[in-house]
């Protein structure tokens, strides 16, 4: 059926109804530069013009606001994350077997850089990253732990221009550190678990502020048992100064929130929170675990009630790996793949 909308002539303009902005949703953003096999990992976002991704093997992508290209890798290796401060400055973090590597992009290229180990003793044990986050003015900070985030040694490395070295935190000794999010290079925040009696697991959160790390008042309660699989702080966005976000998961998700004297959890429909990005305004988003196996991707929002969104059936099984708040705005990024023909193939959907 063919519907007519009349014209009105005012002041001899005419005036055509206009069609309503579409509603906000999840769309693909697919690209030529994605023809290459290997699911996208990790996702920063500097502003609307300047997104960095990695997929699976370290192949780097950039988008410009219109479109992504693929950048030279700088060698092979498994991201675990990623973060820039600008379009010519951004960092990737991940391991090779188990050797912990990192690469930096210096606004022309992407370059191997050195990211330290650890020594606890006699020991010099390779610890993973697990955690990478960066500020605008350039501060860069890293968390790295066992390859399970459950217990364990962790250390915290900072970006000194040249490498990724090892930072003494006080009231970071015997705990577990799995998640990182810095606002600048006095504005960082640690996340993780530890232990006072040695069989009870309970969070820990510590924040740089005024020169001085400070241990906050962190979601109370037990989060397990040493030694068995209990929860973590998968990550935390620090959005603002009252305005802090963790994500609770493994054996029972929460979404966190630090309103500048306390933390409040809101209770989650997920298991198992896997990634998360503040959404520019009073909410956040997460995801789940990426191996649910369906044709849609799945989303889930907080702005005071939970609400579940798709992106685009694609009609394999479609999985989402990483999100991210594009600075400024209320949209959001998110990178993974689809299944086809036994592969992995990348790609982007954005909020908007």
């Amino acid at each position: 059926m063919r519907i007519v909308v009349a014209a009105t002539v005012v002041a001899g303009v005419l005036l055509v109804p206009q069609p309503a902005s579409a509603a906000p949703g999840w769309k693909d953003a697919g690209s030529k530069a994605f023809k290459s096999a290997g699911a996208l990992l990790q996702v920063a976002a500097v502003n609307k013009r300047t997104i960095f991704a990695i997929n699976e093997n370290g192949k780097p992508f950039h988008w410009n606001g219109r479109k992504w290209t693929a950048k030279k890798a700088p060698f092979r290796f498994r991201p675990t994350g990623i973060a820039a401060s600008s379009a010519r400055s951004a960092w990737a973090v991940g391991y090779t077997g188990v050797t912990p590597v990192a690469a930096h992009w210096n606004g022309r290229k992407w370059k191997k850089v050195g990211y330290q180990g650890a020594k606890f003793g006699p020991l010099d044990l390779p610890l993973i990253p697990l955690s990478l986050s960066a500020g605008k003015d350039g501060a860069v900070w890293s968390v790295a732990g066992l390859n399970s985030k459950n217990d364990g040694a962790s250390a915290v490395r900072r970006w000194n221009g040249r490498a990724f070295v090892n930072v003494n935190v006080p009231g970071a000794a015997g705990a577990s550190l799995t998640a990182v999010s810095v606002r600048g290079k006095d504005d960082v925040w640690l996340g993780g678990t530890t232990t006072a009696n040695g069989t009870q697991v309970v969070a820990t959160v510590l924040r740089l502020s005024g020169g001085k790390w400070k241990q906050l008042a962190a979601p109370g309660g037990s989060w397990g048992v040493v030694g068995q699989p209990h929860n973590i702080i998968q990550e935390i966005a620090a959005a603002g100064p009252g305005k802090v976000w963790a994500i609770r998961a493994q054996n029972g998700g929460g979404l966190l929130r630090w309103n500048g004297s306390k933390w409040s959890e809101a209770a989650s429909p997920l298991i198992s929170h896997y990634a998360l990005a503040p959404d520019g305004g009073s909410g956040a988003w997460t995801i789940p675990s990426p191996g649910t196996g369906k044709t849609r991707s799945q989303y889930l929002h907080w702005a005071g009630k939970w609400r579940t969104l798709r992106g685009p059936d694609r009609k394999k099984n479609t999985y989402i790996h990483d999100i991210a708040q594009i600075p400024g705005t209320r949209q959001i990024v998110a990178v993974g793949s689809v299944e086809k023909n036994k592969k992995q193939l990348p790609i982007v959907e954005f909020y908007r």
